[in-house]
């Protein structure tokens, strides 16, 4: 059985973006030098771009950076993706929050209500 260590060093978020109806999967590992490392899979023909256009080597102080306009992956993704609402780049901000064991994997949602 893997440790929580592990646990926290890799997971996996899988992204429904809504009316578009693309599902990305987003998996995050933390390496043995503290780099976030990315694998994305996507039914988004722009998501599938963020793979090859990511920064290979980002601490998750890098990816966690702020503000937002100066965040590296809110940058790379504003370069590939053509829309602003897409939930992606947050998915990939969360899953190597937890990757780095910064956080939780806890459920994480949008819902409209009327």
């Amino acid at each position: 059985m893997a440790s929580s260590e592990e646990n926290a060093r890799k997971t996996r978020l899988c992204v429904d973006a809504g009316v578009c109806r693309f599902h990305t999967t987003v998996r995050a590992f933390s390496d043995d030098e503290g780099n976030i490392l990315y694998e994305i899979e996507s039914e988004c023909p722009h998501a599938s771009k963020i793979q090859d256009n990511i920064p290979r080597e980002m601490t998750p102080f890098d990816v966690m950076k702020m503000p937002f306009s100066e965040n590296p992956i809110y940058e790379c993704c504003g370069k590939v993706l053509p829309h602003s609402a897409c939930p992606v780049p947050s998915a990939l901000i969360k899953a190597a929050e937890v990757a780095a064991g910064f956080g939780l994997k806890r459920r994480v949602c949008m819902t409209f209500e009327d």
